[in-house]
């Protein structure tokens, strides 16, 4: 029997489009962020620019994603995704659309800067959460040496890739997903989000050695979630 998502799309954003903006005193509540949000991509010495671009804008997307669940999830307009989160923010990057204010590459630091302004709504996610319920059907029907070999694809797209190691992760496929993140490390050397997703799959099997590397590299490369994670690490060790 083949599987359809048109169904299960429709009834969630109907659903929502009908009750999940009202609060309990029928009030509409505001289903809108505006956020304008800035972003620097450590680059590789050799790094085509078009890979740099596509993770640069990936770094302001993701941060402006996280912040705008943040705001919609205090007004009532957005569940909390619990252990999908991460998987579902990533997949919300393609989803909001955004507009450039800013860009530029300075080469002296080998970082490519971007500065972007975009309008979130509740239903970016809800898009979001259906595009991982189809990614995750997919990739359950993968053979044994798909998973082993782990391929990864000549398309640049970083939300959809980190996406799927989160999926791993959250099912705790330790293992399978390190073998995905280090076929992915080769495509995407530089980029600190996916050594953080790494260090969180080390983590699962008590390779605190390797997390701690991974915290250091993604810290190194500009994610602030990495070195947040390694400076209470080293607290708790010194304790």
């Amino acid at each position: 029997m083949s599987f359809s998502l048109k169904p299960i799309s429709l009834i969630l954003l109907l659903f929502f489009i009908s009750t999940g903006t009202c609060g309990a005193d029928g009030q509409k509540r505001e289903d809108k962020i505006n956020v304008i949000i800035d972003y620097t991509y450590r680059m590789g010495d050799k790094e085509a620019k078009q890979k740099s671009r596509a993770l640069a804008l990936f770094g302001a997307k993701l941060k402006a994603v996280k912040l705008a669940a943040k705001y919609l999830m205090h007004k009532g307009v957005l569940e909390h995704y619990e252990k999908k989160q991460n998987e579902i923010y990533c997949l919300a990057t393609n989803e909001i659309k955004v507009s450039i204010i800013d860009e530029k590459v300075y080469e002296d630091i080998n970082s490519y800067y971007v500065k972007i302004e975009s309008a979130i709504t509740s239903i970016d996610f809800i898009r979001a959460q259906i595009k991982d319920i189809e990614l995750e059907h997919n990739e359950s029907s993968f053979s044994f040496s798909e998973e082993m070999e782990q391929p990864v694809s000549d398309i640049i797209d970083p939300g959809e890739e980190l996406s799927r190691a989160y999926r791993y992760i959250r099912k705790e496929q330790w293992r399978i997903s390190i073998i995905y993140l280090d076929h992915l490390e080769k495509k995407y050397l530089h980029w600190g989000d996916l050594y953080l997703a790494k260090a969180i799959a080390f983590y699962g099997i008590d390779d605190i050695d390797k997390m701690a590397d991974a915290l250091k590299t993604a810290c190194s490369l500009n994610n602030q979630e990495a070195c947040d994670e390694l400076l209470s690490f080293h607290h708790t060790r010194d304790k």
